[in-house]
């Protein structure tokens, strides 16, 4: 009588807890990686919404102020009928200094910084619009409303940036310095381009004209 011999472990087949076992390591480590992939792509879409903000900003910067500054600096030429020019942008100014004590604050805390942005604007939007009837009732009132939206404008900014750069320095790891100064360096290259297209503007004109001493 022959004896057989016993399955040796290799041989013997596969228990159905232990395929229960590799099919949730499997499932658990697709579920990893779905996630982990999920996370770099919030990642990268929440850098993008920064440098977005950023961007924007520095670019609605730049087109109000080309404008304004332009604007102002042809005051006492537009009008100076009485000295309006002037006398409108003294006011524009001794108002924006007094409002630099109390008006941030307030706006800020009743808008928010980024709203605080928007609604300033309109204030200088409504200055350029009152130079095209310029007369002592819309200056006045104009200049007085800009002086009141230009520190609560540029405090809101400057904090704003400070604010998304401390967001962005968590996300990417970066030192603080060097991301507000990546902002900083954006926000007013954009800002002084409308300087350098104000002084091209300047200097092509007193190039390319022809001397008036002789008409004189």
């Amino acid at each position: 009588m022959s004896l057989q011999s016993s399955p040796s472990a290799s041989d013997a087949p596969q228990l159905p807890v232990d395929r229960a076992s590799s099919t949730v390591n499997e499932i658990t480590e697709s579920d990893s990686s779905d996630r982990q992939s999920t996370v770099d792509v919030n990642l990268k879409r929440e850098k993008r919404r920064v440098w977005k903000n950023v961007t924007v900003i520095s670019v609605a910067f730049l087109f109000n102020f080309n404008a304004f500054l332009i604007l102002s600096r042809l005051q006492s030429t537009l009008n100076r009928v009485e000295g309006m020019g002037v006398i409108t942008m003294s006011i524009l100014y001794a108002t924006f200094v007094v409002s630099c004590l109390f008006a941030p604050k307030l706006m800020i805390r009743f808008f928010g910084h980024r709203w605080t942005i928007v609604v300033s604007f309109f204030g200088y939007i409504f200055y350029m619009a009152a130079n095209g009837y310029a007369v002592w009732g819309t200056m006045i009132p104009s200049s007085v409303l800009v002086g009141l939206c230009a520190a609560p404008l540029w405090t809101a900014q400057a904090s704003y940036f400070t604010i998304i750069a401390q967001h962005y320095k968590r996300l990417t790891g970066q030192t603080s310095v060097t991301v507000i100064s990546r902002f900083f360096g954006l926000f007013f290259f954009c800002f002084r381009v409308c300087e350098l297209r104000y002084c091209i503007q300047n200097i092509f004109p007193t190039l390319l004209l022809p001397s008036t001493e002789h008409l004189r």
